[in-house]
C-alpha cells in the first residue's frame, strides 16, 4: 500500500460568476482537496468581482480555495496592468486558504500578497522548456525562503526532461512539481507518491497542458493507495 496524502485540486476555468457557481455545484461532493479559482480567466475581473466569486463559492462548499490570477507570460489570460492583477490577490488573499503568486512578480508587490495571505504557493511556469536542474533548484530554494509551498510547472522537450521533475520531487519533499504536456502527464500522478501536497486536475476544459480530469485523477490515486 502506498501512502498518499495529496489533495486533488479542481481547476475552474469558467469566465463568469454564474458558470463558476454551476461548476462548483457539480463538483462540491467529489473527494477533492482544493478548488483553484483562476481569476485571470474571468471576464472583466476586478477586486470586487473576485471577492463576490470567493464569497459565493464559500456559501456552497467548505473545500479550501487556491486563489490564482496568472500572468500572461506564465500561462494566464490577464489583460490587467501588473499592479491591478496583484491588487486582486492582495485584497482577497485573506478570504481564501491559499494564494498562488508567481516568483517573477515584482518583489514589493509579491510581498504584499504574502503578507496578506493565510498560506502561499510561490509558483514558476515555463511553457517553452525545462531549465537545468540547478536553475530549478535555485527557484525552489528562493520560493521556499519567502512562501509556504513551491510550485514548478515546465514544458518537457523530451522524456528525459520529465526525469528532472522526478528528481526535484525526490530531492525536495513537499514541493509541487509538474512536467506538462502529454509526455509529462504521468508526473501528475507520480508526484503524489513522492509527497507532493497538491496535484491539479481539470473539470471539463483543461487549465494546463497534460492535465487529467478530476475523476481520472481521483480513480488513479485511489488505485495506487490500494
Amino acid at each position: 500500500m502506498i501512502k498518499i496524502n495529496t489533495g486533488v485540486c479542481a481547476s475552474i476555468t469558467d469566465n463568469n460568476l454564474d458558470d463558476i457557481i454551476r461548476t462548483v455545484e457539480k463538483i462540491k461532493d467529489k473527494p477533492i482537496g482544493y478548488i483553484e479559482l483562476r481569476m485571470d480567466l474571468v471576464e472583466n475581473i476586478n477586486t470586487d468581482l473576485a471577492g463576490q466569486i470567493i464569497a459565493k463559492v464559500k456559501e456552497i462548499t467548505e473545500i479550501p480555495i487556491i486563489l490564482t490570477n496568472r500572468t500572461q507570460t506564465e500561462g494566464g489570460n490577464n489583460k490587467l496592468s501588473e499592479r491591478q492583477r496583484v491588487e486582486i490577490l492582495i485584497e482577497n488573499a485573506k478570504n481564501v486558504e491559499i494564494t498562488d503568486i508567481e516568483l517573477s512578480t515584482d518583489a514589493k508587490l509579491r510581498q504584499k500578497v504574502i503578507d496578506n495571505a493565510n498560506k502561499t504557493i510561490i509558483s514558476y511556469h515555463n511553457f517553452s522548456k525545462t531549465p537545468q536542474m540547478d536553475k530549478l533548484q535555485d527557484i525552489i530554494d528562493e520560493s521556499l525562503s519567502i512562501g509556504d509551498m513551491a510550485k514548478i510547472a515546465v514544458k518537457p522537450v523530451n522524456v528525459e526532461d520529465t526525469y528532472t521533475i522526478i528528481q526535484l520531487l525526490l530531492d525536495n519533499p513537499g514541493i509541487i512539481a509538474i512536467s506538462m504536456d502529454a509526455i509529462g502527464s504521468y508526473t501528475r500522478i507520480f508526484a503524489p507518491i513522492l509527497s507532493s501536497p497538491i496535484t491539479y486536475a481539470s473539470i471539463e476544459k483543461t487549465s494546463a497542458p497534460g492535465q487529467y480530469d478530476i475523476d481520472t485523477t481521483i480513480r488513479l490515486l485511489e488505485q495506487l493507495k490500494n
